[in-house]
């Protein structure tokens, strides 16, 4: 059994006559596996998942049903067309906000599968509830400060996270390994990898906004950590050393400790505490 080449993969089965002539393929493959799984659990469960969140808020508090939320929409309908640009649009930005925060932070995750499924509800958290809790969003006044809203949104993030790394680990056991640089899958995998690029400089500019910034900072450091951690890779590196493991650990967990902290004060508002 040969170890997989990223820190937080779990490990491979691989066969003795499998050669990877193109270095740069495998990481490649780990920036396209993340976007992939993160456009499938943006969708699914971001978009659709959404929807059923905003279908068990409305039934928790029964006496919001007509009202509108901030965005113009009636609390009790569902419709196509909402149902339809909460998935495509709601999902797919979700998505693409995901898989960026994936392939940064992945690397540095438990290798258990289980290990990495836990560790994923606090980093979704931490790292992705405030685009759902903002306390100075009206419809917390509409919907009455109820606690149970709370537990319900912190569930689809937290969800969310888990569906990541079990689809990421599915994604990492089924997609093909290219084994050179002139492979089908390898020019794909190029291709997923620079689109992902330009949406990521978006993500990492919504991180270093004034009110995400500390946690945005901490993520930055574990983005040089990852960085440089494709480079020993590229040189053939099969472990990173132990102080860049520290790096990026240590990034991991300052980034989601900071974003709780940011978190607190909008679940406080959100709950009616001023």
């Amino acid at each position: 059994m040969a170890e997989s080449a990223t820190l937080g993969d779990p490990a491979v089965h691989t066969e003795a006559d499998v050669v990877v002539a193109w270095p740069l393929g495998t990481i490649f493959r780990d920036i396209a596996r993340s976007g992939m799984a993160g456009l499938a659990v943006g969708i699914i469960v971001g978009g659709l998942g959404g929807r059923v969140a905003m279908r068990l808020i409305a039934l928790l508090i029964p006496e919001s049903t007509g009202s509108f939320t901030e965005n113009g929409n009636r609390i009790g309908d569902i419709t196509l067309g909402g149902t339809f640009a909460l998935v495509l649009f709601g999902g797919v930005f979700a998505g693409i906000f995901l898989a960026t925060i994936w392939v940064v932070v992945s690397p540095w995750l438990p290798r258990s599968l289980g290990l990495r499924v836990l560790a994923a509800i606090p980093l979704a958290i931490g790292l992705g509830a405030f685009g759902v809790i903002q306390g100075n969003n009206p419809d917390f006044v509409v919907l009455g400060y109820e606690p149970g809203v709370i537990v319900v949104l912190l569930g689809l993030v937290g969800l969310v996270g888990v569906s990541m790394a079990v689809v990421d680990a599915w994604l990492d056991r089924h997609l093909p390994r290219p084994r050179s640089s002139t492979s089908p899958e390898a020019g794909i995998y190029l291709a997923i990898s620079l689109i992902g690029a330009l949406f990521a400089v978006g993500v990492v500019a919504t991180f270093l906004d004034d009110k995400l910034r500390p946690a945005g900072i901490a993520l930055v450091v574990t983005g040089i950590a990852t960085l440089s951690w494709w480079y020993l890779r590229y040189r053939g590196a099969e472990r990173p050393p132990l102080a860049l493991r520290l790096l990026g650990s240590g990034g991991v967990i300052a980034a989601v400790v900071l974003g709780f902290v940011l978190l607190v004060p909008h679940v406080r508002l959100a709950l009616g505490i001023f």
